[in-house]
């Protein structure tokens, strides 16, 4: 069995003994790292790193409640993918199903708030509504703009789109089509917000010349084919500072955006990386463990209100409660699996 194929084949076992099967991977070197592209499967696990089935404690209810309070003084983060009219993959949300979510958040009371609204409430305590729900979207998808952004701005909902920069306006790039500068720009004068998913490092790469152990990108040190042997952590550091220091400053010239915030690719991170988050003045972060966010909480928790398996009555129900953080299905802040 030749070094490929043995590599292709360890990365797929490594995701099938996590309780799914790997249905596409691909291997790309760039500037000497071998980034592992996977999109994939998972039994009771979607590619947000969550459980499908939110915990609820109550069957959901059809009686609008425009007035109630279900919390304070904090802030439920939805976090979606695609939106699309017919169901493509695990991840994909029906158009006619994100729809009825914003139905139901409108009829029970829940209030969209922009992410300034939200970063000042982190930040420095500033007011927010009661029942806050901030909208967020990964990876900055071509369908964003034709199907997502038509509803939003059909129910007057504010949201955030966190981008791949170099993957906007990069018809070369691997990876389903994502959307171009002009297509932001019209959207961002609409109130629609963009912000930082690193420039290109939204995949995993290899930690070890054998190929064995996969990482994400920003988790930590990887093997490089370039150097033949492991960062170092020095090296690193520099290497996530120089991909999330080009995606600032890019959205800064490009959006004239006047503050940063960070969605960690899969919610993986390392102390490093919140270190070199801090020394770029990126102080307000996104994981894709789900739960409450309140004033003060840096490192944000976003709930899966996206993927085929997510019901609308269901979610709502679940920001009635709380948010409740029991019965999570990770340990760690990872969106796939835990690599170490």
């Amino acid at each position: 069995m030749n070094k490929k194929l043995a590599a292709s084949l360890a990365a797929a076992l490594i995701l099938m003994l996590f309780g799914g099967m790997a249905v596409w991977h691909k291997d790309v070197v760039k500037r000497g790292v071998r980034h592992v592209l996977v999109r994939a499967g998972f039994k009771g696990l979607s590619d947000s790193g969550q459980s499908a089935k939110l915990p609820i404690l109550r069957k959901p209810s059809a009686k609008p409640t425009p007035n109630a309070v279900y919390y304070r003084d904090g802030v439920i983060v939805l976090m979606y993918h695609e939106v699309k009219p017919v169901q493509s993959d695990a991840k994909t949300l029906l158009v006619s199903k994100f729809k009825e979510q914003l139905n139901l958040m409108k009829a029970n009371g829940f209030h969209w708030i922009t992410m300034s609204q939200y970063t000042n409430f982190i930040l420095h305590h500033g007011k927010i509504p009661d029942n806050a729900v901030l909208l967020t979207f990964d990876d900055g998808y071509e369908s964003f703009y034709q199907y997502a952004y038509p509803v939003l701005r059909q129910y007057h909902a504010p949201a955030t789109n966190f981008l791949i920069v170099n993957t906007i306006s990069n018809v070369k790039h691997i990876g389903i089509p994502k959307l171009t500068w002009g297509q932001i720009r019209l959207m961002h004068r609409s109130g629609i917000d963009f912000f930082n998913h690193t420039f290109d490092s939204h995949s995993y790469s290899y930690t070890d010349k054998a190929h064995r152990h996969l990482k994400p990108l920003l988790a930590g040190p990887i093997y490089s084919a370039k150097d033949a042997r492991k960062e170092t952590e020095p090296e690193y550091e520099d290497r996530i500072y120089n991909d999330l220091s080009r995606a600032k400053e890019m959205l800064h010239r490009e959006l004239d955006n006047t503050y940063d915030v960070l969605a960690f690719p899969y919610g993986a991170f390392s102390e490093d990386t919140i270190k070199v988050c801090r020394e770029l003045g990126i102080e307000v972060t996104f994981t894709v463990k789900r739960g409450m966010n309140h004033a003060g909480q840096l490192n944000g928790y976003r709930v899966n209100g996206g993927g085929g398996d997510n019901e609308p009555d269901v979610i709502v129900e679940y920001m009635k409660e709380g948010a409740p953080e029991k019965n999570l299905t990770l340990n760690k802040p990872y969106d796939l699996i835990e690599i170490k």
